[in-house]
């Protein structure tokens, strides 16, 4: 077993080995004067950071200001593909290590896994009664959505994958001395090719492509670990609560992509219609490797075995249906089983054939004269493992077959249910219209909320409208009308499988739900047509300050309201809650969002339980700390105790995705991590080791939240010259420009800022190395709070005690080490008036050193991440390499914006944007983030 330096050692070997021979490739392609560039600028921002001098930036951003454009395009793309190759290695070391772990650990369960989970619930008194009952509840779903912060192109992530999968060939094969070179050839060619290949796309990424972008990964890692999870589950109850059985769905995936049209106006019902195709497409295709695979194992011959009736009669049903039959009793004239396995196999084939789905679901085509749901998957591969289990072939049921199962279980024929997302203004202005035009009211949207709440009310109770009749519709409001109709077609052609929920973000009253609900009764959507569905579901989205502060009152309201409480009943009193991490932290800053944050779900979760409400809490967390990244089994620990109750969803955004699910192990371990955490938030108070907040943390905290609110809100949103310095010290109008997502920047209407998406507000400040909205206000709040020795005490026993505390500032750290004043101060220069620049920069400059400071005394640490070593170094290691890029990104700004807005457009200036964009591309991968 390798010790912990000989992992080490390892690490440094890949490094060595793909950054020679990316040298080597950058000799042969740009020539040896190009590298020994490249190396030269590695050398002076390495001894910038070692010496601290200002010779060594001085002459860092001279060389870089002296080169022309293609020597920047040359040094940035070095610098880019370093990064990706690096990230790589790291991503292998990763996984060295959970390995070397899982053996030092053995017989016992790894950490964070599933099993230590299950066994932490058997150890601390959780009796099989209660422990079913978690079970049974448990509802774990996550959500992939299309927020334009993934600025790698899908090429590039095949290319890496398959770079990757050689790097584990040359660590754990057996090879001969000529398979290794041969090995080593393919890495290098594999190399040149990525060094050749575009970073930014040259077409507009359009909704489609996020899709398959997204599909991307199921198909990757996702479909054939579920399997692999779900088994580890089965173990670990089989080893420790041996009467209960597995729950047949616990973990599941939603998406957002292709149905987010919260102000990205390029989301059309043809685009919706088009991803759901794009999602059933691919399950029909990934279920086919293993059909095949079972029709070659369960050859159970019936001269041989007895076979159950039942499986003959299934077996005559589906030849009713199929045009098959014929030719596979021929091929298959006494293997029932694998008779069964050929003909759902050919059947889902035929289904993938379907060419015309999309016009289906937009009413151009007839309805398909028949289709397959997951359920009638679910219940053909259920009988086949009934019965060979009756008939004592319980190993043959266990193989192959039970990786199917848990697959269709928990795909379906549809890989993720698709949600839908609309801004609740939007609709209030599509009804409106709508009500304007039939003659019913004039002024919807002019009404009060309590008025329109009314008046929605009234009309849910009222004969369903002919809406085909209205004439000049505007474009919003026939588009929306175009999305229900597709979901009306897509439930009753293909099943309720494919839909998730109905988002309304920017939830402010009852009123902004009860519009949807309208807009689904008038399309057949929320009466359960179908036994299976119980109807369309609408979820709030509570993002502001002040709309966290009222979400009890709000949701206690719907639900006690006459027209909402129906549709409650309907679908079980079950309601999902979403509250937004992005926007709540660009409203109120880090500190006091989350804080918001935490008492929102406490007082949301009470009032479900005092209205015998089954929540579950949706957390639309981002990429980044500022929105509510970092570690999802920590974040999940650290809610409110009560909160979880064995149900969340999560969603999984921009690069965070890759970063989870581009290697089968890491997707596998980030999955267990998350599902150990949920159990062990789900514990029942008197057996969980959470600790429940003390009233001195919980007054601590909420006069730190207060002091951090007002110090943010005036700083950001009530110093003009912020706005000005904000603009031209960071490259935000340069990445509106960048094509790495369809969504526009801005939602429609307000100032820069308000309507300004969180997402841009991030990226920019974390490319521009302020790292501003992961941090700002803590500092402020910790010293105003820490005035006296007892506080300071008070202070460290939080963070030592208060798993919520230690998260919060714990991520803060993170952002303040990527942070680096010096780089920032190298923007700041781009500000033209020097009061703006010098006030705006000394300001941040000052808060930034009281927040490290601070956080250095609550931590009790001499270095930032001293309790997280492994972090620390890698940040120490990339920074060198990062640097260079930000010098090259802020000297491109400066020449770019001297340039007249006409020569912008041109040539020259568009060649200065796409080495600024490939810059851009190489800080966030140094980074690992973006926004």
């Amino acid at each position: 077993m390798a010790s912990a330096e000989e992992e080490q050692e390892l690490l440094r070997q890949d490094i060595r080995l793909l950054g020679g021979i990316l040298g080597e490739v950058i000799t042969e392609q740009a020539g040896e004067q190009l590298f020994e560039l490249e190396e030269h600028i590695r050398n002076l921002s390495k001894a910038r950071r070692e010496a601290g001098g200002e010779r060594f930036e001085d002459d860092l951003k001279h060389l870089v200001s002296s080169l022309d454009s293609a020597s920047d395009e040359l040094i940035a793309r070095a610098f880019t593909v370093y990064f990706e190759l690096i990230n790589l290695a790291e991503d292998q070391q990763r996984v060295r290590v959970l390995r070397q772990r899982a053996r030092k650990a053995h017989p016992r369960p790894l950490r964070e896994s599933i099993p230590a989970g299950v066994r932490t619930l058997r150890e601390r008194g959780m009796g099989e009664a209660e422990m079913a009952a978690l079970l049974e509840r448990l509802d774990i779903e996550l959500v992939f959505t299309a927020h334009p912060t993934e600025a790698k192109r899908r090429t590039v992530l095949s290319k890496l994958r398959r770079v990757a999968d050689m790097l584990t060939d040359l660590q754990e094969r057996d090879l001969l001395p000529d398979e290794r070179a041969e090995l080593l050839h393919h890495v290098r060619s594999e190399i040149t090719s990525l060094w050749l290949t575009n970073r930014s796309r040259t077409a507009v990424y359009t909704p489609e492509d996020e899709v398959k972008t997204g599909l991307y990964y199921f198909e990757q890692t996702i479909w054939n670990v579920i399997p692999k999870i779900y088994a580890t589950m089965q173990t670990a109850l089989a080893q420790y609560y041996p009467n209960l059985a597995l729950p047949k769905r616990f973990l599941t995936f939603g998406s957002w992509i292709g149905g987010d049209r919260d102000g990205n106006p390029n989301v059309t019902a043809k685009v919706t219609a088009e991803a759901l195709r794009l999602h059933r497409g691919q399950a029909l295709t990934l279920h086919q490797p293993m059909l095949r695979q079972l029709n070659r194992s369960i050859t159970v011959s019936d001269q041989l075995v007895d076979i159950e009736p039942e499986l003959l009669q299934a077996i005559h049903n589906a030849a009713v249906e199929s045009r098959h039959v014929s030719y596979l009793r021929d091929r298959y004239p006494n293997e029932p089983y694998r008779l069964l396995a050929a003909m759902i196999s050919e059947d889902l084939a035929t289904a993938r054939t379907d060419g015309k789905m999309v016009q289906r679901l937009l009413g151009q085509e007839p309805p398909p004269k028949q289709f397959r749901s997951g359920a009638t998957l679910c219940r053909q591969l259920d009988l086949i493992d009934r019965t060979l289990r009756e008939q004592g072939l319980g190993q043959l049921a266990s193989d192959d077959l039970e990786k199917l199962r848990h697959q269709a279980q928990v795909f379906g024929l549809h890989v993720a249910r698709l949600d839908i997302r609309q801004y609740s203004e939007y609709n209030t202005a599509v009804l409106d219209e709508l009500l304007r035009k039939n003659g019913r009211f004039p002024h919807f949207a002019q009404l009060s909320p309590s008025q329109r709440a009314d008046l929605l009310s009234q009309l849910l109770t009222e004969p369903i409208p002919d809406l085909t009749q209205l004439a000049d519709l505007s474009q919003e409001t026939q588009e929306t009308l175009n999305l229900f109709n597709v979901l009306r077609r897509g439930v009753a052609y293909y099943g309720p499988d494919i839909l998730g929920t109905y988002i309304v973000s920017m939830t402010h009253g009852p009123e902004d739900i009860l519009a949807p609900l309208l807009l689904a009764y008038w399309h057949d959507l929320c009466l359960a047509p179908d036994k299976d569905f119980e109807g369309l579901t609408f979820v709030p989205l509570f993002e502001t300050r002040a709309d966290l502060r009222e979400a009890p009152v709000v949701m206690t309201t719907l639900f006690h309201h006459s027209a909402y409480a129906p549709h409650l009943e309907r679908v079980g009193r079950k309601q999902m809650i979403m509250i937004g991490y992005s926007d709540s932290n660009k409203d109120a800053g880090y500190l006091a969002a989350n804080w918001e944050l935490y008492e929102a779900q406490e007082q949301l979760a009470e009032c479900c339980r005092a209205n015998e409400v089954v929540m579950m809490l949706f957390h639309g967390r981002g990429g980044t700390i500022a929105r509510g990244g970092g570690p999802a089994n920590r974040a999940i620990l650290a809610q409110p105790p009560g909160s979880v109750a064995g149900r969340v969803r999560i969603t999984e955004q921009g690069e965070v995705i890759g970063e989870r699910y581009g290697h089968p192990a890491i997707a596998q371990r980030h999955l267990e991590q998350v599902i150990h955490a949920v159990l062990l938030a789900s514990m029942p108070p008197d057996k969980s080791q959470l600790p429940q907040p003390k009233p001195a943390w919980r007054e601590a905290m909420a006069e730190m939240a207060a002091t951090s609110y007002h110090a943010y809100r005036q700083f950001i949103y009530e110093t003009p010259e912020l706005l000005e310095y904000w603009s031209q010290a960071t490259p935000l109008n340069e990445i509106s420009q960048m094509r790495i997502g369809s969504r526009p920047a801005k939602r429609l209407g307000g100032d820069i800022l308000s309507s300004l998406r969180a997402i841009p507000w991030g990226f920019s400040w974390m490319q521009s190395r302020h790292v501003l909205p992961g941090w700002y206000g803590v500092g402020h709040a910790l010293a105003a709070f820490g005035s006296t020795p007892a506080r300071r005490v008070l202070l460290q026993e939080m963070y030592r005690e208060w798993p919520f505390f230690r998260t919060v500032i714990d991520n803060a750290q993170v952002s303040l080490v990527k942070a680096d004043m010096g780089i920032a101060r190298l923007y700041a220069e781009l500000v033209e008036d020097e009061r703006v620049r010098e006030q705006v920069y000394g300001h941040i400059k000052a808060a930034f050193a009281e927040t490290e400071a601070w956080i250095l005394r609550v931590t009790v640490q001499q270095e930032l991440l001293d309790n997280d070593p492994v972090l620390q170094q890698s940040v120490r290691l990339r920074n060198p390499y990062i640097d260079p890029l930000n010098f090259i990104q802020v000297s491109l700004l400066s020449r770019l914006r001297s340039l007249p807005p006409e020569a912008r457009q041109g040539e020259e200036g568009q060649s200065l944007l796409r080495i600024i964009f490939l810059t851009i591309n190489g800080i966030a991968s140094g980074l690992k983030n973006t926004g």
